[in-house]
């Protein structure tokens, strides 16, 4: 993750709250002996009259529910375990915190469990917190986007964020947990990620975050905490090959394996590839187009240099952090080629040839 989104967009989190609550409710009644409460009965009251309006949550519930009731003690504990487990968020994603699930085990289980977060989820569009103006999907999405210091998506860096309006379609709202594995926290807005189409669609799917196709147990990001990740192209060769084509050396950072499953996960180091193949040499004969503008001479090889330093302050502007950050990489390459003995004449041929 290259930025995390403010906590504070998860607040409204009643929804998801209400309904592992009443799972975790009824189970205890029924290992007493005890028939659990209708649902919503179980719900805080300032939320039972908004839930009961959305018959197709209730419907799934009580189907849901009614499976429950006829699993022995021991089956229902391993259902109380995957409630509980896979809501410890951020928590389960430190690599060793438990996280378990039913589908192989109680797979009848797993999917009504599925059919309801699923639903529940969607309704989030829908659903307003008693006093809200606006759905909780709305106002999430209002707080999270508003708290990004660059409106584009946090997990790459290279896809805009269209911004909250009624007019204009929400981007995607990942389950970052798959809900197809972990449905149990399919309505927990701290699962919640808003991203980009490319990240959602193309890269993530429904990849599982928390083990490998191996089966062994990761580390990864939370999309609502402190750390972050970066990268750069040192090492980078700009005028690598004899003909003049760079050699790219993407590195991301820190070197962790957190950093490792965000790659996995978003393929993040081909998509910064692709990028610079494709782009770096219409890059270079705008850097040449910028330094003109600012009054640099392109013929003066220590103009040059003073230029791409304003250049590279610049790109910090840029929309996009992924692509402003490249661009700025390419700034720093290009100063360095320029402060060699060995590269500085070349380097600073092809800035003018670029640029022309």
């Amino acid at each position: 993750m290259l930025e995390t989104y403010a906590i504070e967009a998860t607040e409204q989190n009643w929804l998801g709250t209400c309904l592992t609550a009443a799972l975790l409710t009824s189970l205890a009644r029924l290992d007493e002996g005890e028939f659990p409460a209708i649902f919503p009965a179980d719900a805080p009251i300032e939320y039972r009259e908004v839930i009961s309006r959305f018959t197709g949550i209730v419907e799934r519930f009580n189907r849901l529910m009614d499976a429950l009731a006829g699993l022995n003690e021991i089956e229902r504990g391993s259902v109380r375990s995957a409630i509980e487990t896979q809501n410890r968020i951020p928590e389960i994603f430190d690599g060793v915190t438990q996280c378990s699930a039913c589908k192989d085990t109680l797979p009848d289980i797993h999917d009504l469990a599925k059919e309801l977060f699923k639903f529940s989820f969607k309704a989030l569009s829908s659903i307003k917190t008693p006093g809200a103006e606006t759905s909780v999907r709305d106002i999430h999405f209002q707080i999270a986007y508003h708290h990004l210091s660059k409106k584009c998506c946090p997990c790459c860096g290279m896809e805009r964020l269209e911004p909250p309006h009624s007019d204009i379609p929400r981007p995607d709202l990942d389950h970052y947990l798959h809900v197809s594995q972990y449905p149990f926290c399919g309505a927990n807005l701290k699962n919640l990620v808003p991203m980009g189409d490319r990240c959602n669609s193309s890269y993530k799917l429904a990849k599982d975050i928390l083990f490998d196709q191996q089966g062994n147990r990761l580390l990864c990001y939370d999309p609502y905490g402190d750390a972050t990740a970066g990268f750069s192209l040192a090492g980078s060769k700009i005028l690598g090959t004899e003909t003049g084509e760079p050699i790219w050396n993407i590195n991301l950072g820190p070197e962790s394996p957190q950093t490792a499953n965000w790659d996995r996960i978003f393929g993040i180091k081909i998509r910064l590839e692709q990028s610079l193949n494709a782009e770096f040499a219409s890059w270079a004969n705008d850097i040449g187009g910028v330094l003109a503008g600012l009054g640099y001479d392109l013929d003066v090889l220590e103009e040059v240099s003073e230029g791409l330093i304003r250049y590279r302050q610049i790109c910090g502007t840029e929309a996009l952090f992924g692509i402003g950050h490249l661009k700025a990489e390419i700034a720093s390459l290009f100063i360095q080629d320029l402060g060699s003995n060995e590269t500085r004449e070349r380097t600073h041929a092809f800035l003018k040839e670029a640029s022309s």
